[in-house]
């Protein structure tokens, strides 16, 4: 009688979880679909902390309180795990990568990979990151039009091709560009579908789907041979995959360090890319911050390339990167699935239920941020984060499964920005508004459409003559 009981009052609870009520059958999939950082904004808004939708025939709960994100995230982590909906789409694409795995897989993983994303490691990429956006920037003319997000791909993965496998990704360009963008597509469209398509389908969409990931396992395969043959660490991130070996001396196999390899090749670009996309956009629209920035990079380095241990020096350039993925954040959401029903706060939310996390909504809370609409990378002093609450600052999520590229992605996105911001200035092509493209990650759907104007040696930027293209 007692479970009968409980069984019966959790059923109610569930039931009172606020949200909108979408449509017969597919519930609030179209609104979703149409514009979903406006329908997660609203729900925030209209319904509270914790807000339930439904999606075809799954519930979807999402949580908007920065203590909630740390339950999940931190203190009850063991309780969550990638949604079955993640695992389809990744392991469809990218086989069992860290992105699809859980468990003591993903632990076992985790720990042979994590010494490949130590500090020493990592910092020997920088002369690399710099050395390549200096490159890009010397092939643009002053006046050239360019698209700032197709640029920013470009450079992001040459950057991971060179720290993933020690290869300069231009000798394989093409094949390599066209695959990702072709996986990029596909995989935004798979996160609406009910079903994959089966890999026989002869779809227009599955042949090209499929060409691309032999194009870049061949790749992936061939270097993995080529390690194993030689026996040499180049000191690339598939080298020390190649050798790590756990504490029973056994390393990966190699379907799982192609596995591993295609996770990091594309994640490791794809979302840096459209981070450094909206910096451009927002010093573009925020002249004063580009000049106080400038004026900061100046100081420190001169003429000279920048370096790793520059960065301890520039504050300003720091607070312009977190500021930009605060407002603009190119993971503006992930997604975990509760192992068993599991209370959060006034709801009993059931085994099996998707809960989301919307870094977009949480870090436009006012609750957490003063005009949290403004761009004001200022906001970002040290005294500042001391006081912000753990949970509503998550661009690269927390805990166990934070992003493991973090320090990785931080380092890339100053000095890519910091060498570019030297270099040149970015103005918009007139009337160009980005259109906001929250799929696989907030990307702008036309592009960002820019005016290269090259800074001339030796000038104040507060100059207008500094610029190149500037009437003198």
């Amino acid at each position: 009688m007692a479970a009968t009981i409980a069984k019966g009052i959790a059923a109610r609870e569930r039931q009172f979880v606020p949200g909108p009520v979408g449509l017969p059958l597919i519930g609030s999939v179209r609104d979703f679909n149409d514009d979903a950082l406006a329908f997660c904004a609203s729900a925030a808004r209209n319904y509270g902390d914790v807000v339930r939708w439904r999606m075809v025939a799954d519930d979807w709960h999402m949580l908007s309180n920065a203590d909630d994100v740390v339950d999940v995230l931190i203190r009850r982590a063991h309780l969550f795990h990638k949604p079955r909906i993640a695992r389809r789409i990744w392991h469809h694409f990218l086989g069992d990568g860290l992105l699809s795995i859980d468990g003591p897989t993903w632990k076992r993983h985790h720990k042979l990979m994590l010494p490949g994303f130590h500090k020493r490691r990592i910092d020997g990429y920088a002369e690399h990151m710099v050395r390549f956006t200096e490159r890009m920037c010397s092939e643009w003319t002053d006046g050239q039009h360019v698209d700032m997000c197709e640029a920013m791909t470009e450079l992001t993965l040459a950057i991971v091709a060179k720290a993933l496998f020690d290869s300069d990704v231009r000798r394989d360009g093409p094949t390599v560009g066209r695959a990702m963008r072709v996986l990029n597509e596909m995989l935004s469209a798979h996160i609406h579908l009910p079903l994959p398509l089966p890999k026989w389908w002869p779809s227009r969409g599955n042949r090209a789907k499929h060409r691309a990931i032999r194009d870049v396992e061949k790749i992936v395969r061939d270097i993995i041979s080529e390690r194993r043959a030689s026996g040499v660490d180049h000191g690339d991130l598939l080298s020390m995959l190649v050798f790590a070996r756990d504490e029973g001396g056994r390393g990966l196999d190699d379907k799982e360090l192609r596995d591993e390899a295609m996770t990091l090749f594309f994640a490791g670009h794809e979302t840096t890319a459209h981070a450094l996309t909206w910096m451009w956009y927002l010093l573009a629209r925020h002249p004063e911050v580009e000049v106080k920035l400038h004026d900061e990079l100046q100081q420190v380095a001169g003429s000279r390339p920048l370096r790793v241990d520059d960065l301890a020096a520039l504050p300003y350039l720091e607070q312009v990167v977190k500021e930009s993925m605060r407002l603009l954040p190119s993971v503006w959401c992930y997604m975990r699935e509760p192992v068993e029903d599991v209370r959060i706060g006034d709801y009993l939310l059931p085994k099996g239920t998707h809960i989301f996390i919307c870094p977009y909504v949480i870090h436009r809370d006012s609750r957490y941020y003063d005009e949290p609409e403004e761009f004001r990378p200022e906001r970002f002093t040290k005294a500042m984060e001391a006081k912000l609450p753990k949970g509503a600052y998550v661009p690269f999520s927390m805990g166990p499964r934070v992003c493991m590229g973090k320090a990785f992605a931080m380092m890339e996105a100053k000095l890519v920005l910091g060498t570019m911001v030297r270099r040149l200035h970015c103005r918009l092509e007139p009337d160009y508004e980005p259109q906001l493209y929250p799929k696989l990650s907030l990307s702008p759907k036309n592009g960002l459409r820019a005016i290269i104007e090259r800074r001339r040696p030796g000038r104040s930027d507060a100059d207008p003559s500094a610029l190149q293209g500037s009437p003198r």
